[in-house]
């Protein structure tokens, strides 16, 4: 049990929210961040963006992902992957796997002894089949991806299913992702990740205090003539979204100190936080706001309000 790694698991069950982007970045941030750390990352979706990425070429196949579902030992089938990372390769073999799957703890049982050490990422598919069911259920951090109330509505299924099997839900936690900035809104939610995290937070779900935008240049890395997935560490380092994910991988490590029992780092705020820090005053060179109708004020209200109770609650509750 002393290699059992710190799972983080990034779900959801809509596509096109930024799932994949997140997890293979988040493992080369995390490695940049604490070269000592050990990082592996695996799918259970069939897409091998996990390998173009990662793939040292000539390396002989020791194994892949169905192999690991198979019963044999995770630490055995880790390559030596780009940018310090180990990856298991992808399988499209998952879908013929998953009727011998058995139970949503199977997963959890053969991390025990797999041998994996530091931080394991899994990336899902965009449903909740069996195999995402596994990754859900041993993870130690479930970031869910969100960029509009359609994926944020479908949050509600994985929570039920926390709530079905009698799993904690808080190691679930929710980040706006893909987000525009050039979208604005009048009211006391300015724009998308204030709105999407106060919609969240007013039905009880957690989020973490960043988040992720869209940027032409970040998707320009995926689908290049090289056929390569490039790195936003070293291809995107001047975009807003670097910041982000330097961001998102120090709360992981955080998080996976305070997960193992240790004490905070002095001088290291906690980075989850219940609520986004909202500016209601208006920015400056901007436009006077268009006059609200009543019951525009009233829904705005009634929303703020109901999102700062929640606020006081989960801030109360840790």
């Amino acid at each position: 049990m002393t290699d059992y790694p710190y799972l983080v698991t990034i779900s959801s069950e809509k596509g096109g929210v930024g799932k994949t982007t997140l997890a293979t970045n988040l493992a080369i941030f995390l490695k940049a961040l604490n070269e000592n750390l050990p990082v592996s990352i695996l799918s259970f979706d069939n897409h091998f963006t996990v390998d173009r990425m990662f793939e040292i070429k000539g390396q002989p196949l020791k194994g892949d992902v169905a192999d690991f579902l198979r019963g044999a030992p995770g630490g055995e089938l880790l390559h030596t992957g780009q940018y310090g990372v180990s990856y298991i390769p992808s399988s499209k073999a998952l879908s013929d796997l998953k009727h011998s799957v058995q139970g949503p703890l199977m997963l959890a049982r053969f991390l025990a002894s797999a041998q994996i050490p530091g931080v394991l990422i899994i990336d899902t598919r965009p449903d909740l089949d069996i195999l995402t069911q596994n990754a859900l259920f041993a993870a130690d951090r479930v970031i869910i991806p969100v960029k509009d109330m359609a994926s944020l509505e479908n949050c509600r299924n994985i929570f039920e299913l926390f709530e079905k099997k009698g799993f904690d839900k808080k190691s679930l936690s929710l980040i706006p992702c893909l987000i525009d900035s050039r979208i604005k809104f009048d009211g006391p939610f300015q724009d998308q990740r204030s709105l999407l995290k106060a919609y969240a937070i007013n039905r009880g779900y957690r989020c973490l205090d960043t988040y992720i935008s869209k940027s032409p240049k970040v998707e320009s890395l995926a689908t290049n003539p090289s056929g390569r997935v490039y790195p936003i560490l070293t291809h995107a380092r001047n975009t807003e979204v670097y910041g982000q994910f330097t961001q998102v991988a120090r709360t992981v490590l955080l998080l996976r100190i305070f997960r193992r029992g240790s004490q905070r780092l002095p001088g290291k705020p906690l980075l989850l936080r219940g609520a986004p820090r909202l500016d209601l005053q208006p920015r400056q060179g901007t436009s006077p706001r268009r006059p609200e109708t009543p019951h525009v004020q009233r829904c705005h209200q009634g929303v703020f309000v109901r999102f700062q109770a929640a606020t006081e609650r989960q801030r109360d509750n840790g």
